[in-house]
């Protein structure tokens, strides 16, 4: 996989994963605050401004990759008006975020395509759909409920707590597993339903 890589996959997976933080992360916070925690608005989080949102690791994933995720959001379930419920909507609703933002980049590439000078176009094209395909990629991945992902509140939800030791061991688990392709090929027949039903719908 990594010798696969080339300098304009780096270029459009980093432009791209700025852009999907800002979204996700903005997603996140916001569905948190709208359920009644005010701590993620405190903590600076309900902005779509990418810098807040990006993880060091999960910006590497996502680069090297293709597939990362953002810096966790904290949330206290107790602060919501639907307890430890609320956090299952929370982890649904940065995943149809990120399968709005993929639909969104699709129908954006024939206009780029059409409107802009040519190499542009190309580029402009290149670059939406690399953020498309990782978008449905991390949606999938997020689900997942493993520190440091979004998934993870998915644990809070019935009322399991991981040790902050244990989410150094899983990030670096996931990085392994996303650079060997490990993970991507238990994941591929999720992501092949999610992509024939996006661009088919």
């Amino acid at each position: 996989m990594l010798n696969d890589l080339t300098l304009s996959q780096i270029g459009m997976r980093l432009v791209a994963i700025v852009i999907i933080a800002g979204l996700h992360g903005a997603a996140v916070a916001g569905a948190a605050v709208l359920l009644g925690d005010r701590g993620p608005r405190h903590d600076g989080r309900l902005t779509a401004v990418p810098i807040v949102h990006l993880d060091l690791f999960g910006a590497l994933a996502a680069v090297v990759t293709g597939i990362g995720w953002t810096r966790p959001v904290a949330i206290d379930p107790g602060a919501m008006r639907s307890g430890r419920a609320g956090l299952v909507v929370v982890v649904f609703a940065g995943t149809v975020a990120l399968v709005v933002t993929a639909l969104v980049c699709l129908a954006l590439v024939r206009p780029a395509l059409e409107g802009l000078p040519y190499t542009t176009a190309l580029t402009a094209a290149a670059v939406l759909r690399t953020a498309a395909r990782m978008c449905l990629w991390m949606a999938i991945l997020n689900l997942l409920p493993i520190p440091p992902l979004t998934g993870a509140h998915l644990l809070a939800a019935v009322g399991l707590k991981v040790p902050v030791q244990a989410v150094w061991v899983t990030t670096a688990l996931l990085l392994v597993l996303l650079t060997t392709g490990v993970l991507q090929s238990v994941l591929m027949p999720v992501f092949a339903l999610l992509s024939l039903t996006v661009t088919n719908g």
